[in-house]
C-alpha cells in the first residue's frame, strides 16, 4: 500500500517541477512585453533564456544588444551586434547597432565606414542617415552633416530629426548678434547704457572671421571700441579663438582688449583655457582662466569657470591679485525655451569689463534669464543680474539680445 502512495507522490512532484520549469521559461513575446512595460532588466534576463534555449534566434540576440545599449553598456551591446552581423551580414539592424555603439565611443571613422555599406543598401533609411549626420558633424564635416540631416527629415520628419537639423544649422551658418544692456547703481552713480554688434562669418568649414563694435555710456562718459578676430577649428574636437578690440582714448572701457582661447571637447565635456589682457589708461589687467561645461542630462547643462588676475598700475609698485569663480546653468524647459541662471564671485562678465573692476575686485552676482529659439533660426535672450559689491554698492543689469543665423 505504501509503495503506490510513494510512487504517486514522486510522480506528482516530478510533474510539478516540469510545470514550474515550463512556466519559468518566458516566450519571445513575453520578453518583448517586458520591454514595453519598462522592465528592461527583467527583459534582458528573459531574452537571455530565450537565446539559451535557441541560440539561432537572432532577433532575440538583437534585443539583448538593444537592451545593453539602452542600459548604458555600449561595449557589451557592440559585441552582441557584431555576433549577429557575423552570422547574418545582411542584417541592417545589426549593422546600425554596431555603428551606433561605435559612435558612442567617438570612433568616427569606423562609424562612417560601417554606414557607407548601409547607405548603399538602404539609402532611405532615416536611422542610418541620422547616424551619418552625427558622425560627420563630430568629424568636422558640417556641410555634409547638414546634408544627411536634411535627407533624414525628408524621409521621416519627426521632431527629433528636425531638431538635429536645426541644431546643426545653428552651429554652421553665419550669425549676427545685437545686444543692449542697462545698469543701475545704488547711490548717486549715473545709470549705464550700452550695446554690442557681433558678426561671426564662416569662411570655410574650419575658419571663421569675427567683427565686433561696442558703444556705451558709463559714469557719464560715452565711449566706443571695435575690432575683430578669428575662430579656427584646428581639429574636430579643438577650436582656437583670438580677437583684438581697440578704443583709443577710452577712460572707463579698455583701450585695448586681447583674447586668446582654446576649446577642447573630451568625454562629453568642453574644456576651455583662455588668456585675456585689458589695457586701460594707467592700468593693465591680465586674466588666466580655465573652465569646463558639460551636459548633466538631456535637459540640463552646467559650466564652471575660474579666473586668476593681476593688475599693474602706474601709481603703485605692487601687483594687485584677483580671483573670480563662476557657475552657470541652463535648463531646457520646452523644446524652444530654456531657463538660464548663474552665480559669480568676482568679475561677472568679461565682455563688459571696465576700469571699476580691476585689481582685487570683490562682488557677488546672481543672474537669471530666458532663451527662446525660434524656427527662423532666431534666438531671443533676456536676462537680469543683481550684484552686491564692497562698500554697500548694489548694481542691477538688464540685458536683451537677438541672435540670427543666415
Amino acid at each position: 500500500m505504501r509503495f503506490p502512495v510513494l510512487l504517486t507522490l514522486l510522480l506528482g512532484i516530478a510533474s510539478a517541477d516540469t510545470a514550474l520549469a515550463q512556466a519559468a521559461d518566458p516566450t519571445f513575446g513575453e520578453a518583448v512585453q517586458m520591454v514595453s512595460d519598462g522592465r528592461e532588466a527583467d527583459a534582458l534576463v528573459a531574452f537571455r533564456r530565450v537565446v539559451a534555449a535557441n541560440p539561432n534566434n537572432l532577433e532575440a540576440r538583437l534585443w539583448i544588444a538593444r537592451l545593453h545599449e539602452r542600459m548604458g553598456h555600449p561595449d557589451q551591446a557592440e559585441s552582441v551586434y557584431r555576433s549577429v552581423l557575423l552570422e547574418n551580414p545582411t542584417s541592417l539592424d545589426a549593422a546600425l547597432g554596431v555603428a551606433a555603439t561605435m559612435l558612442e565611443r567617438d570612433d568616427v571613422d569606423g562609424t562612417i565606414e560601417v554606414l557607407a555599406t548601409v547607405e548603399e543598401r538602404a539609402p532611405q533609411n532615416a536611422e542610418a542617415l541620422t547616424l551619418l549626420g552625427r558622425a560627420h558633424r563630430l568629424a568636422g564635416h558640417d556641410a555634409r552633416a547638414i546634408g544627411y540631416f536634411e535627407r533624414a527629415v525628408a524621409v521621416a520628419p519627426t521632431a527629433e530629426h528636425r531638431a538635429r537639423l536645426e541644431d546643426a544649422r545653428r552651429s554652421y551658418l553665419h550669425r549676427i548678434e545685437v545686444r543692449g544692456f542697462g545698469e543701475q547703481y545704488s547711490g548717486p552713480t549715473a545709470d549705464t547704457t550700452g550695446g554690442d554688434v557681433i558678426v561671426n562669418y564662416r569662411l570655410s568649414d574650419r575658419l571663421r572671421v569675427i567683427g565686433r563694435g561696442q558703444a556705451q555710456r558709463k559714469f557719464s562718459v560715452s565711449e566706443q571700441r571695435g575690432g575683430g578676430g578669428l575662430e579656427w577649428r584646428w581639429r574636430p574636437a579643438t577650436t582656437l579663438r583670438a580677437h583684438l578690440l581697440v578704443g583709443p582714448g577710452n577712460l572707463v572701457a579698455p583701450e585695448g582688449d586681447f583674447l586668446g582661447e582654446i576649446d577642447h571637447a573630451y568625454a562629453g565635456a568642453v574644456w576651455t583655457g583662455s588668456i585675456r589682457y585689458f589695457d586701460f589708461t594707467g592700468a593693465r589687467t591680465t586674466f588666466l582662466s580655465p573652465g569646463v561645461s558639460w551636459p548633466a542630462s538631456d535637459r540640463l547643462s552646467l559650466g564652471l569657470r575660474y579666473a586668476l588676475s593681476w593688475t599693474e598700475t602706474s601709481t603703485r609698485t605692487h601687483v594687485a591679485i584677483g580671483h573670480t569663480a563662476q557657475v552657470r546653468g541652463a535648463y531646457r524647459l520646452l523644446r524652444r525655451v530654456s531657463l538660464e541662471g548663474g552665480y559669480a564671485a568676482g568679475v561677472e562678465d568679461f565682455e563688459t569689463f571696465s576700469i571699476d573692476r580691476i585689481g582685487d575686485f570683490r562682488a557677488n552676482t546672481v543672474s537669471g534669464g530666458v532663451r527662446l529659439e525660434l524656427p527662423t533660426l532666431t534666438a531671443i535672450v533676456g536676462g537680469y543680474e543683481r550684484q552686491w559689491r564692497r562698500g554697500s554698492i548694489d548694481m542691477g543689469r538688464a540685458t536683451v539680445a537677438i541672435q540670427q543665423r543666415f
